[in-house]
């Protein structure tokens, strides 16, 4: 299991209240030895400018990062000061400031770097037209980081709120990306002192042909399915000691049934897998992880198949 000695945290330009380092700042109670990194990218407009010269160019850059750098370092403090707490704990700000020509870009090759344990960023509002245009820096983050990543929610984070797994049987794959999630959420249960809590969705999508079977009842069709997965999950618990009535399980679509349960059960974190689809297919179907990152009021924690492959050939320290 990994630990989060390293987080890196974006910081948001023109944003008073920073919730990314907001979260950072309260792991790191848990945890002395975490080192926060305070990323602030600066777009490289110099290159669509070509009549600077190059002093003009260097003094253009200098001066607009000592103006960051006094804007990351007023952020830092301020945050701090919100969390009176960790006044004597000497928790470890370093700022970072990184040029760059695409800042989705220049945000995962620094996430990729290989310094870091873990990212938080905070969450972005989607449109409509964004989620079927574009793809918003998030989005970008969640398909392509090798390290999991945090999206941040403004919400109260209360230790004695739950820690939500959303788990899938669906598939070998999902199951066991259900044991990787399982294993970063109690790291994060031990250090906060929370419970997990499992959650899944049984979608009833009966088969046509089923309609035309004579005396089928459609709702023993849908008792069924319900209580296949309700077996599944309780059957996983066991194996992994978590209590019974912390499964949960609720009929519908995971982008309706999930948000509902994480409601229910005032998490502050729901920890999801992410199918990390690229091009038109993710532009017009997405997954379970973006359909529903908009209607949770937690924090998502996420891992894809990026995270998993980078994490299985990545050497440990010993627990």
């Amino acid at each position: 299991m990994r630990q989060y000695n390293n987080i890196l945290v974006i910081i948001e330009p023109k944003r008073d209240q920073q919730l990314a380092l907001e979260r950072a700042i309260q792991i790191a109670r848990f945890n002395p030895k975490v080192t926060i990194t305070a990323l602030r990218l600066i777009y490289n407009f110099t290159n669509e400018i070509r009549f600077l010269g190059k002093k003009t160019e260097r003094d253009t850059h200098q001066d607009a990062e000592e103006a960051t750098k006094a804007e990351v370092d007023r952020q830092i403090a301020d945050t701090l000061a919100l969390h009176p707490e960790v006044k004597d704990l000497n928790i470890k700000i370093v700022p970072k400031l990184k040029w760059v020509s695409d800042i989705a870009d220049g945000m995962l090759e620094e996430t990729n770097s290989g310094l870091y344990d873990l990212l938080i960023k905070g969450a972005n509002h989607h449109g409509i037209l964004d989620s079927i245009i574009f793809t918003p820096h998030d989005w970008f983050l969640l398909r392509h980081a090798i390290i999991p990543v945090v999206i941040a929610k403004e919400h109260p984070w209360d230790e004695s709120n739950s820690i939500v797994v959303a788990v899938d049987f669906t598939s070998s794959e999902k199951q066991m990306m259900n044991i990787l999630l399982l294993r970063e959420a109690q790291l994060l249960a031990t250090i906060t002192k929370s419970h997990i809590h499992l959650v899944n969705s049984a979608p009833v999508i009966m088969p046509t042909v089923m309609l035309e079977v004579p005396n089928y009842a459609p709702e023993l069709y849908a008792e069924s399915i319900l209580a296949e997965h309700k077996r599944r999950i309780i059957e996983f618990a066991k194996i992994h000691n978590i209590p019974e009535n912390h499964c949960h399980i609720a009929e519908g679509m995971p982008d309706d049934v999930l948000p509902k349960l994480c409601q229910k059960l005032h998490a502050n974190t729901v920890f999801i897998g992410s199918l990390g689809r690229s091009g038109v297919g993710a532009a017009l179907v997405g997954n379970t992880c973006e359909e529903i990152v908009d209607f949770i009021n937690a924090d998502l924690f996420v891992l894809n198949r990026k995270t998993v492959d980078h994490d299985a050939n990545t050497p440990h320290a010993p627990e």
